[in-house]
């Protein structure tokens, strides 16, 4: 990465980008005077007062949300502290972590808050995990027939699939490998990630090609699946990852930033306007290299 691009991510304005760059980029240790620095800030700011806001709120998707931000920023349990256990306990027990499609991002989500050592977080990611099917993908969990005939055989879903993906990358990033690793990363490396098997140039779905942020439960864009293949051992100059890098740099601008493409009309938090440079962006792109 180019010093003029890592300035700009660590720039005072944003000390939520700020604190996930030194941690997972420059790889700073928790107790680093800079990562120690940039967390107080990040506690002390607005954006961080408007996810604690939102987390309190009484609707489900609300505090999903707000577990979502405080994991994309690089913050744990410790940081927050028992304003976010009240309510990730809170949440669990009132929906069984069963949220239409979002369950395996949310796991994800209690993974990098430093959730998994709960046997509660634990046992729920291994039955989770489990549901593997024989060609590396998760199957559909919609009960809508038309969708989902329980009667004819199903092949996996994409956009569920990649929520697994982020969720056994974040796994591995903290030391745990699971069974399922070689399997999960075959189903989108035989396809070069985005694209069908029997049509390698049209994507399986069509928002994996975009840089959608913050991520969404069925819209994860190239930057977050291309960076958690990487973080899975996928070299770099494999075929596939050189079909994920070239997606990528129809994203990135002559000056080494890349643009958000695509986002919710309401983000779970302030990641910036699309069609303009963003730092979230260019972050991930740079840590999928």
């Amino acid at each position: 990465m180019d010093k003029n691009i890592l300035d700009w991510l660590l720039e005072e304005m944003n000390p939520e980008v700020r604190l996930r760059t030194l941690k997972e980029f420059e790889k700073l240790p928790e107790d680093d005077e800079r990562v120690v620095a940039c967390k107080k800030e990040l506690l002390s700011s607005k954006v961080y007062e408007r996810g604690i806001k939102k987390l309190k709120k009484d609707k489900p998707w609300d505090k999903y949300d707000a577990i979502l931000s405080f994991a994309e920023w690089g913050l744990t349990r410790d940081d927050i502290g028992k304003d976010i256990d009240d309510e990730v306990f809170g949440l669990i027990e009132s929906t069984g972590f069963k949220m239409l499609c979002g369950e395996p991002l949310l796991l994800r989500n209690l993974v990098k808050l430093g959730y998994y050592n709960e046997d509660i977080v634990k046992n729920e990611i291994d039955s989770v995990l489990k549901l593997i099917k024989d060609d590396g993908g998760f199957g559909c969990i919609s009960t809508n027939k038309k969708i989902n005939n329980p009667r004819k055989p199903h092949k996996s879903c994409a956009r569920y699939t990649v929520e697994h993906l982020l969720l056994v990358a974040e796994l591995h990033l903290h030391g745990f490998k699971t069974g399922c690793e070689e399997a999960l990363t075959h189903y989108f490396t035989k396809r070069n990630i985005f694209y069908r098997t029997d049509d390698m140039k049209t994507p399986m779905v069509d928002v994996m090609l975009s840089t959608f942020f913050p991520p969404d439960p069925i819209k994860i864009g190239a930057h977050q699946i291309v960076y958690a293949l990487r973080v899975l051992g996928c070299a770099p100059e494999s075929e596939a990852m050189q079909a994920g890098y070239k997606v990528l740099n129809q994203h990135r601008l002559a000056n080494g930033r890349y643009v958000l493409s695509a986002s919710k009309s309401v983000q779970a938090f302030k990641a910036g306007n699309v069609g303009e440079e963003n730092k979230w962006v260019t972050l991930y792109a740079y840590m999928a290299q």
